[in-house]
């Protein structure tokens, strides 16, 4: 299971817990190292006891307990070991005495459970997931326990769909799934002229362009260790947190510089015949971005909030000419050998307040005038 990275757990033959995968572990909130709080309990009383991880809907308890319960049965009888069937089934000890034991199954079985999204729940189990018990024997062929697998009700062929995404991206944002504050570098880039572009050009090859860039800005943020932000039409955010970059200021603001300069070079690969392709970029510093995912049932991703992030849009609206603008704020946080591999001189460049510059309209003066900005 850990090498696989498989959710699952181990049961012993009285359906008590003697194992819990790393996976699943991060699945139902707890760190793998506390998982030894749930071992010894039985699958019955972890539902009633540890609700705020095991909790489903009241039909998919009723589905487990007519499905499972009189296979337990088969094995954990009150005549035989009073003090066992206690400790199995704890307060619901008189209704699976009332149960008739059933034939377990020779090899394995599985059944489907719904998640509620409730208040107080720390998994991240929602929704329907299925559950596969397969049947552990000796080589006599003595039951000793059963292993279960879970997995999110979906067929491979879409999870695989999904899996097209980046591993590292996933992982980033999987971490700063609580919302809190943190400090990060801010990217923002957008097409230049899109409106005269898509003008000229057919809306097939319009949209091929859009999605070659968007491919562009993701691959080099994902790549210098940021987090992909939202897409709006030509455009995207990013943002390189200090504590996903070894809690290095200086790195994460290189990070972002790398990625903008990047993308901006890149772009002009992506033109067709006579039409220019030019990107332009922000650079900004956001100190405390309140930085968490955002989970629907039609998207995922991770947003932030703050002035920072506004600054930002304003700061690449005003870059021209495929510029990369980087705030006062972000190029300072660079420490010496950064700043030498960027060939970055803080101390030599010259900073224009954004509302001092002809590219700035009305929104950028009003929203973010004051910030001393530099071409990088």
């Amino acid at each position: 299971m850990e090498h696989a990275g498989l959710s699952g757990e181990i049961c012993d033959a009285t359906w008590r817990l003697v194992f819990i995968s790393s996976e699943e572990a991060r699945i139902v909130g707890v760190e793998p190292h506390e998982v030894g709080r749930f071992y010894g309990k039985s699958l019955v009383r972890r539902q009633l006891e540890d609700p705020e991880f095991w909790s489903t809907t009241d039909e998919s308890s009723r589905e487990w307990w007519h499905l499972n319960v009189p296979i337990m049965r088969s094995y954990v009888d009150p005549d035989d070991d009073p003090t066992l069937f206690d400790q199995v089934f704890g307060t619901l000890r008189d209704a699976a005495a009332r149960v008739l034991p059933a034939d377990p199954p020779a090899r394995a079985w599985s059944s489907t459970h719904a998640f509620p999204a409730l208040p107080g729940l720390r998994t991240s189990w929602l929704g329907d997931v299925t559950f596969t018990d397969v049947r552990i024997n000796g080589d006599d062929g003595e039951f000793l326990g059963t292993m279960r697998l879970s997995h999110g009700d979906l067929p491979d062929s879409l999870l695989l769909r999904l899996a097209r995404g980046d591993r590292r991206m996933y992982e980033r944002m999987q971490h700063v799934a609580e919302p809190a504050r943190r400090s990060a570098a801010i990217l923002f880039a957008d097409l230049e002229a899109s409106g005269d572009i898509s003008r000229r050009l057919s809306s097939r090859v319009y949209f091929d362009l859009i999605r070659g860039l968007t491919d562009l800005i993701d691959s080099q943020v994902i790549e210098y260790g940021g987090i992909v932000g939202k897409h709006a039409g030509d455009g995207a955010s990013a943002l390189f947190i200090v504590e996903q970059l070894n809690g290095s200021e200086p790195a994460a603001a290189a990070a972002a510089i790398r990625a903008a300069r990047t993308i901006r070079d890149s772009a002009g690969k992506l033109g067709t015949g006579d039409v220019d392709i030019r990107v332009k970029v922000g650079v900004h510093w956001g100190a405390t971005l309140m930085v968490g995912q955002v989970a629907t049932g039609g998207r995922l991703e991770v947003t932030a909030l703050g002035d920072a992030m506004n600054e930002t849009a304003r700061i690449e609206h005003a870059a021209t000419g495929g510029e990369v603008l980087g705030s006062k704020h972000v190029i300072e946080r660079l420490d010496g050998d950064a700043a030498r591999d960027l060939d970055i001189d803080p101390d030599a460049l010259a900073y224009t307040p954004l509302a001092e510059m002809e590219s700035s309209g009305e929104k950028t003066v009003r929203d973010a005038g004051s910030i001393p900005v530099a071409v990088i």
